[in-house]
């Protein structure tokens, strides 16, 4: 949309100043016209005068036809560049993101077969696999916010929770309240959960995170260490409230998602654990 923008704005700019110069070019030859008629005996001066005036406008509207058509050349050229860009982004993170998603179903078997002397380094490495995934993914869903389409299906929610507990087994995922189908896509909605779970292990060292129903709106919290800062500036991208912070991509990942999803996502910080709500639509019935 961005790019159809710049296009449209680069081919009205060309319309306007090409049709202004020719207002201009009729103009200036009906008053050269004009004077000639007026002082019959000075033509020979303003023939020269509109002589002048005809290379001038011819010169102008030459000069605005070539700059706007390189401008609109620039603008296809720059989409052509982005689009090749995400292809190959695109071919690239499928391959990284099989070879993880390999790597993590071999370490998650070796750490099955291990189960009576398990490894803190094999389970580090089963963790840090899928925060490398959800970083890739986040990247991906960045760099194509602009063209993202999403799929919309009625999901539960407390499957999509439950489903994800086994790759952070490291922090109890709780679901109080009746569960009810919402209107997401799943693989997004996924993506969100993850974000706030990576959030809540980094940032906070939680636990538990738990998800709230109350009437139509999720209310999670952790039981982290908190955050004091501001809150209104979390789900900014690159804000680092602390030296230690990353980059904000995943808040601010998880809240463009739920945006599309036609939701919302409010965080709130607190002296001890962090939480929010989100909205989401209900399933159709």
């Amino acid at each position: 949309m961005r790019f159809r923008a710049k296009l449209l704005l680069s081919i009205a700019w060309l319309l306007f100043t090409v049709t202004f110069a020719g207002w201009w070019f009729v103009v200036e030859m009906h008053n050269v016209d004009r004077l000639i008629q007026v002082d019959p005996g000075s033509k020979a001066t303003y023939e020269r005068q509109r002589r002048m005036i005809l290379w001038e406008g011819i010169s102008w509207e030459i000069l605005l036809v070539a700059g706007g058509g390189t401008l609109i050349s620039l603008v296809s050229r720059e989409r052509r560049r982005t689009e090749q860009v995400k292809e190959f982004f695109a071919s690239f993170s499928h391959d990284i993101k099989t070879s993880l998603a390999s790597l993590r179903l071999q370490a998650e078997a070796l750490e099955e077969d291990m189960a009576g002397s398990p490894s803190s380094l094999l389970s580090r490495l089963v963790s840090d696999t899928v925060r490398l995934q959800l970083q890739l993914e986040n990247s991906l869903y960045f760099a194509a916010q602009d063209s993202l389409s999403l799929y919309l299906q009625d999901v539960d929610f407390a499957k999509i929770v439950k489903s994800l507990q086994h790759q952070w087994p490291t922090i109890q995922l709780q679901v109080n309240g009746a569960s009810k189908k919402l209107r997401v896509d799943e693989r997004a909605l996924k993506s969100v959960i993850s974000n706030l779970i990576q959030n809540a292990l980094v940032h906070g060292r939680a636990k538990t995170l738990k998800f709230n129903f109350v009437g139509s709106e999720i209310y999670f919290e952790d039981d982290g260490s908190g955050f004091k800062g501001a809150t209104g500036e979390l789900g900014t991208i690159f804000y680092r409230p602390t030296s230690t912070s990353g980059s904000g991509l995943g808040l601010y990942i998880a809240k463009t998602l739920l945006a599309k999803m036609d939701g919302d996502l409010h965080l709130e910080g607190r002296a001890s654990g962090f939480g929010g709500r989100i909205v989401l639509n209900e399933a159709q019935t």
